[in-house]
């Protein structure tokens, strides 16, 4: 076990100027939403068990009150995250916008913002990164971790070429020259990289050459753990997969570890070994790639692979999930998902889902044995659209 992740829970500390000036982020929006709604008098909650309505209702109305005495207000992003990635294989995360998937990449790395506060263990070939001092972090990031993000134009220098970036990320990762040298011709190979890529600088390449020289810039530094955060973003579908398998023969050539956090989960079925499923900013189920496709167990999860089309059957029914995700500015003591799942009970307000070992895979659900022979179109019956 190469990456082993224990209740880690994040909060974002946001205060009056957060919310007045960073518009697009989707934390600040759902603050900004209940700070409208709270002048109202009322929330539009899609919960329909009344007593968790008023519940929520009231406990919304309080961290508002909070925030505009004190100015500052929380939201949860990782409410207790336990994960564990196996050395040598792809681990695919995915869930849907807002679920904790990019706050999970970036703890692992530890650059998360200032205002985050992070609690729970974050543990990398047996040492806890959340321990560190930063200048002992730099180095694992330098030496042991490979970052691939969301935006490479973003974090590849716009006044160097490509080659000496490349050549630089190979130096930091080691002492000895030469095999800073080596590091870095393996990179520019695996990456398939020419000399008008590696001597051009990014702006004069395309979006696939640049996410290449991404690939190599992590790579280059032969880590211990690949760390991509949608990494196939605003790709076309066939430059997706073109990547994609491109990325797991460079992972399989040189031996290393990648956890992929995106939204993309039919991209997944074909290159992860493992899925790994996250809402709400928990694990709620994780296992086998195939086992997730062919026998889901969590109900999100039955749902997600419901709502992907099949091409060898064009006129597949498609499910939707109902309702939309708790609110994030608060703290829960129950399942996250019971709101939106036909099958809740009482008893699944009584305390947070643990993971418990059902088919072969981890799912964080207590109806887990019931509902683990049950299909996806069958569950979700009442949901299925065109």
């Amino acid at each position: 076990m190469i990456l082993s992740i224990r209740d880690l829970e994040v909060k974002y500390k946001l205060s009056r100027y957060v919310v007045a000036h960073l518009k697009e982020q989707i934390n600040v929006e759902e603050l900004r939403r209940y700070l409208i709604f709270s002048e109202k008098g009322s929330f539009d909650l899609s919960i329909t068990n009344e007593k968790l309505r008023r519940k929520i209702s009231q406990q919304i109305m309080q961290e508002i009150e909070r925030f505009r005495k004190t100015g500052y207000m929380r939201v949860y992003a990782l409410n207790g995250v336990n994960l564990d990635v196996e050395k040598g294989k792809v681990l695919a995360v995915v869930g849907e916008s807002g679920c904790g998937k990019s706050t999970l990449a970036l703890a692992i790395l530890r650059i998360l913002p200032e205002n985050a506060e992070v609690t729970g263990e974050i543990i990398l070939d047996g040492e806890n990164l959340l321990a560190l001092d930063e200048e002992i972090m730099r180095l694992r990031r330098a030496r042991k971790l490979g970052y691939i993000g969301q935006g490479s134009y973003t974090y590849l220098n716009p006044l160097m070429d490509n080659a000496f970036q490349v050549l630089e990320s190979s130096l930091v990762a080691t002492d000895d020259f030469d095999k800073a040298v080596k590091f870095f011709i393996d990179a520019i190979k695996a990456a398939k990289l020419d000399s008008r890529i590696l001597f051009s600088f990014p702006r004069k390449l395309s979006g696939g050459e640049i996410r290449r020289v991404a690939f190599a810039l992590a790579l280059a530094k032969n880590p211990q753990l690949l760390v991509c955060d949608e990494p196939f973003r605003n790709l076309d579908v066939y430059l997706a997969k073109q990547l994609a398998y491109f990325l797991r023969e460079l992972v399989d050539q040189l031996k290393t570890t990648m956890v992929i956090f995106t939204h993309n989960l039919a991209l997944m079925a074909e290159i992860a070994d493992e899925i790994a499923v996250m809402y709400h900013g928990i694990i709620i189920e994780k296992g086998p790639t195939e086992k997730i496709f062919l026998e889901p167990v969590h109900p999100y999860t039955k749902g997600l692979i419901g709502a992907l089309p099949d091409p060898r059957n064009p006129k597949k029914k498609l499910i939707y999930v109902p309702g939309e995700p708790l609110p994030r500015i608060i703290s829960y003591d129950f399942c996250p998902f019971f709101n939106r799942c036909p099958v809740a009970e009482e008893s699944c307000l009584e305390s947070k889902p643990s993971q418990k070992k059902v088919n072969g895979r981890l799912v964080a659900c207590i109806k887990a044995e019931e509902l683990k022979c049950v299909p996806p179109e069958e569950f979700w019956g009442p949901h299925i659209g065109w």
